[in-house]
């Protein structure tokens, strides 16, 4: 079981380091050849998309696995049965974005509310594509999805490379920014069709229309998906808070400066999401069993790891951040002209979001994999209450720094919150703790001799990063190697 939990994880984490290069180029390739305001607006309409998106997804992913794993009823049944379900959902929630769109100001010109409508049916393709994905990732089938995704990135890529650099000139903006969305939408459509073909390989997928299973999964999963949902709200409200708060032509410039480190944030943000992707059916069989030691060695074992790993993109993101935003942006977004903070200001804050995020992942998916997705809505109802006040308070005096700020606030009170209702029934040994603390201090020291170093040295910024990256993660690596082999569980 847990060599194909390692190979599945392994495997979606190679597909996940490929899409991010990719990402990181095509951040490139929109920042130097979009102009400033339509980079934000670009931003802009994948936030406003994005809550919809989750809108639609109702959960169903993480729900479909756990469904799948269970075990009590036919995958071919529950993944039909979705895929209606997402559907249908998709559909309406398109035509909602696009009814309210066309009433807030900054979104209802005529390139915008094209952009969003073509956004929409990228959304819904990407819900269909999610079913496919949740039914490979129950059977652990996970490693063909590096074919496919990495295919469909590159199908973006090209296509916007080409659109922006040999195709439109500048007198042709909008048409250019609206190319950008069908090379999206393109890429998405190429990734589904190819894990449609892998996935119909092993079981029956089409669409069946069950009005009592739909009702089951509806309902089952719509706690989750509000909290879910709620999640995204405060990840995105900020953005769609800044373009109705701020001038139109600020807004956009803002939501340029601040969209930058968020992307680069959430094409790392996944990857926790995949190991606990990959653990959740076993997680799932715990708690039926009712296995608490080895839930808590589980529990313990993923906040090391995820702890860890948010924490080195804390430290590497904090010595690299200038050189990071001047190789894949125009020098705008580190001394902007009409903005009293630069995207490296807020990058350094969300790097901190990343981290805490990281380790809040742990126990949500143990409330999901215990059943308990309802206790979510409530504790993302009450945070993202107290992210919107934020942001409405913070937002007019600070703009998109105050957003970042009011963001972290939101995710160290998500981690905490469902921390305490985790850690009500399930605890793990204190030696993962010690380990994290010793990672944490073995941290503070080699950022500290690297920051020296760095200063020292007068290297390039691609020079700088491809030097001393390697030192830095060969140093952590050991300090972890050697204060972390006392963590030995049989899980």
């Amino acid at each position: 079981m847990y060599k194909k939990i390692a190979s599945n994880t392994i495997a979606q984490i190679i597909s996940k380091a490929l899409t991010a290069i990719i990402s990181i180029f095509l951040i490139g390739i929109l920042t130097k050849y979009l102009p400033i305001e339509l980079y934000g607006s670009y931003n802009k309409i994948y936030s406003y998309l994005g809550i919809f998106a989750f809108l639609a997804d109702l959960g169903l992913y993480t729900i479909t696995i756990r469904e799948i794993s269970r075990a009590q009823t036919a995958p071919e049944k529950i993944i039909g049965n979705v895929l209606s379900l997402r559907t249908g959902l998709g559909v309406i929630i398109i035509f909602i974005a696009l009814a309210i769109a066309y009433f807030l100001p900054g979104y209802n010109d005529f390139y915008t509310l094209l952009a969003i409508a073509i956004v929409g049916v990228f959304t819904l393709v990407s819900l269909i594509n999610s079913a496919i994905l949740a039914l490979m990732q129950s059977q652990l089938k996970m490693e063909f999805s590096l074919i496919s995704v990495v295919s469909g990135k590159l199908i973006t890529l090209v296509l916007i490379a080409y659109f922006l650099i040999f195709m439109f000139d500048a007198s042709q903006n909008n048409i250019a920014f609206i190319s950008v969305f069908i090379a999206g939408f393109l890429g998405v459509l190429v990734n589904t069709l190819l894990n449609y073909n892998y996935a119909k390989k092993f079981i029956d997928i089409r669409y069946r229309f069950d009005l009592d299973y739909i009702s089951y999964i509806f309902k089952t999963s719509l706690p989750y998906g509000l909290a879910l949902f709620l999640s995204v709200v405060y990840f995105k409200i900020d953005v769609i808070l800044l373009s109705l708060l701020e001038s139109p032509e600020q807004a956009d410039i803002s939501i340029a400066l601040y969209g930058l480190p968020m992307k680069i944030i959430e094409v790392l943000m996944v990857l926790g999401g995949f190991y606990l992707n990959s653990l959740l059916p076993s997680l799932t069989q715990k708690y039926k069993s009712k296995n608490y030691i080895s839930l808590g060695n589980m529990l313990g074992i993923s906040l090391k790891i995820l702890f860890s790993f948010g924490l080195l993109i804390f430290a590497l993101g904090n010595l690299f951040g200038t050189e990071v935003i001047r190789i894949i942006a125009t020098p705008e977004y580190l001394d902007p002209i009409s903005s009293l903070y630069s995207s490296l200001d807020a990058f350094r804050i969300v790097l901190a979001v990343l981290m805490f995020y990281f380790v809040s992942l742990s126990f949500i998916y143990m409330l999901i994999a215990s059943e308990k997705q309802g206790i979510l809505l409530w504790i993302n109802s009450g945070v993202t209450a107290l992210n919107i006040i934020g942001n409405i308070i913070l937002i007019p005096y600070y703009s998109f720094y105050g957003a970042a700020i009011v963001t972290l606030v939101s995710q160290i009170l998500l981690t905490i919150c469902t921390a305490i209702i985790v850690l009500k029934t399930i605890s793990f040994p204190m030696k993962y703790v010690h380990s994290m603390v010793l990672g944490a201090v073995g941290m503070l020291i080699i950022y500290m001799i690297f920051d020296t170093l760095k200063g020292l040295t007068n290297f390039n910024d691609i020079i700088n990063i491809c030097f001393y990256t390697p030192l830095f993660l060969l140093l952590y690596a050991g300090w972890e190697f050697i204060f972390s082999k006392n963590l030995r569980t049989n899980i």
